[in-house]
């Protein structure tokens, strides 16, 4: 949520008549006359009179080698490694510190929108969030991605995690706005205060900029190759992917002397309890640090394997039908 006052300077016009018949007004209806298609912009066309359930994933963001991502890679790793120092010496206000501007974003109209606008997203709320990691830090020291949260936290997955990335790179994703609007002749409509993080400081700034408003709500674009429905990333995927294959190497898994199916195993583990998976998963990590590791080694080539970034007929299909 955009805080402070943002001063229009005018305002973005466009026909009454410019949408689609569920009502939606798309960012392309008020930069290039309502011009479908993301094969026709490098952002991602969002309804900006709805959500989007598509979230920022930091692997795509981090596998992209353009002069854009490089930096915004660089500011979010600057964060997370003071995120997880903090961690590793339990300084609670340092931990209140850089969670105090974490909370729920809606700029970008991406995510579900309705989340918890009270104290989950608060410092005190966000800490209770990631109280597992006060264990787990010290038995799994080598915890640094921010993928790594919705791997060993089993209640914080993509929209947490895409509210966190928005608002450590508010400040890259609205130069990003800026940048298209330029592409379009547009001048930027208002100035906004934000806070964002500094990598430099490695710590919260607070700035004011040029920024893009539309029918009164601050607009964050975000590059369409850094979205997703549903992260690759997860708990059961680490598992299956490394920590499976580990075990079935070491003799695990075995009846007779033949490897047991992925398949199999899981269908027979899920009657040992709801958490099964996670548990074990946390099980082994603590014992086989090198493990996650592996999987850190790995998961660009799981991307690769599954189609990396949303195709823009992906994106169209999502997005207007």
């Amino acid at each position: 949520m955009v805080r402070g006052i943002i001063k229009s300077f005018y305002s973005c016009t466009r026909k009454d008549n410019q949408m689609d018949h569920f009502g939606l007004k798309y960012v392309s209806d008020f930069l290039n006359n309502g011009v479908r298609g993301h094969a026709n912009y490098a952002f991602v066309d969002i309804a900006v009179n709805n959500d989007t359930q598509l979230f920022i994933d930091p692997v795509l963001l981090e596998s992209n080698h353009s002069k854009w991502y490089k930096n915004a890679s660089k500011v979010m790793s600057s964060f997370f490694d003071s995120f997880y120092n903090v961690y590793k010496i339990n300084n609670r206000p340092e931990k209140i510190k850089l969670l105090s501007h974490a909370g729920e974003q809606n700029a970008t109209r991406l995510g579900y929108g309705d989340g918890d606008n009270g104290k989950g997203n608060t410092a005190e709320g966000l800490m209770k969030k990631f109280s597992a990691l006060d264990s787990l830090i010290d038995y799994i020291p080598n915890m640094s991605k921010p993928e790594d949260l919705t791997i060993f936290l089993p209640n914080f997955a993509e929209d947490g995690l895409s509210d966190l990335l928005t608002n450590i790179l508010h400040k890259q994703l609205n130069e990003f706005t800026l940048s298209q609007l330029n592409k379009f002749e547009i001048i930027p409509n208002a100035e906004a205060p934000f806070w964002t993080w500094n990598n430099d400081t490695r710590s919260w700034e607070y700035i004011n900029m040029p920024s893009f408003v539309i029918e009164g709500k601050k607009t964050l674009l975000v590059p369409k190759d850094i979205v997703r429905k549903k992260y690759l990333f997860s708990t059961g995927q680490y598992f299956r992917r490394v920590i499976l294959e580990r075990m079935r190497e070491e003799g695990g898994y075995y009846i007779d002397g033949k490897p047991v199916s992925k398949k199999e195993v899981v269908k027979a583990k899920q009657f040992s309890g709801k958490h099964w998976q996670y548990d074990e998963t946390i099980k082994y990590t603590k014992e086989n640090k090198d493990a996650l590791d592996e999987y850190h080694e790995k998961i660009f080539g799981y991307y690769m394997e599954n189609g990396g970034p949303m195709t823009d007929e992906n994106l169209d299909d999502y997005l207007y039908k």
